[in-house]
């Protein structure tokens, strides 16, 4: 289990497109920080149907996007 794999959950359950988190927010979500293991953790991503899509680290945000596959549209 990674440590990242609380935030992964959350994403599953609450991205319905494409959703920003600050480096604070994922540390508040998971207890982890946003480090040079959340770049090789990231790939576990996929297994949710999800991705990252952008990391900057001037705003020190993240961009998750779900896979066009996996989309739940609200109705």
């Amino acid at each position: 289990m990674s440590k990242y794999t609380k935030l992964w959950n959350y994403l599953k359950d609450s991205c319905l497109g494409t959703e920003t988190l600050t480096f604070d927010e994922i540390y508040s979500i998971c207890g982890a920080y946003v480090d040079d293991s959340f770049m090789q953790a990231k790939h576990e991503l996929e297994n949710y149907g999800l991705s990252v899509v952008k990391i900057n680290l001037r705003d020190r945000t993240v961009l998750f996007s779900r896979n066009a596959s996996n989309m739940r549209y609200r109705r």
